[in-house]
């Protein structure tokens, strides 16, 4: 499993601003994905990095998130 640190940190940090995340690698219940979303978004908001853009795929193996930051 990757960090969840990692992630934040990229996030934040990072010059991309689209990213495609696959949440099975942070998560080890992937119907927990709504709970770490959320988690997520609110440590972004706290670090004042905008989400203007945010999709949710689901299929049985896996969830992915796209979303879109402004920094």
């Amino acid at each position: 499993m990757k960090k969840e640190e990692d992630l934040i940190y990229e996030l934040i940090f990072s010059e991309e601003n689209k990213f495609s995340i696959d949440i099975s690698e942070y998560v080890e219940d992937i119907y927990q994905y709504s709970e770490f979303i959320l988690k997520i978004k609110s440590i972004l908001k706290k670090s004042k990095v905008k989400v203007e853009k945010s999709n949710i795929v689901r299929d049985s193996k896996t969830v992915i998130w796209e979303l879109k930051v402004k920094k």
